[in-house]
């Protein structure tokens, strides 16, 4: 078994794409000709996956400041 070579999200480049409410969203470009494209993949993921914890725990603090007052 082969290592992963250890890859940043970083290091992946990103593109600013229109989402389907209209807002502007950057997104991390992963090749698929890359020689380390598992370690993409994963920094990717990993990259979202922060992001989208993040936009949730906002979420639930704001929702428990407009409740509190």
């Amino acid at each position: 078994m082969t290592k992963i070579k250890k890859v940043r999200a970083s290091d992946l480049p990103t593109k600013r794409v229109r989402a389907p409410d209209g807002r502007m969203i950057a997104v991390k470009v992963v090749k698929s000709d890359s020689d380390t494209l598992e370690a993409d993949f994963l920094a990717a993921f990993r990259s979202n996956v922060r992001r989208v914890r993040e936009a949730r725990r906002e979420r639930v603090h704001d929702a428990a400041v407009a409740a509190n007052g």
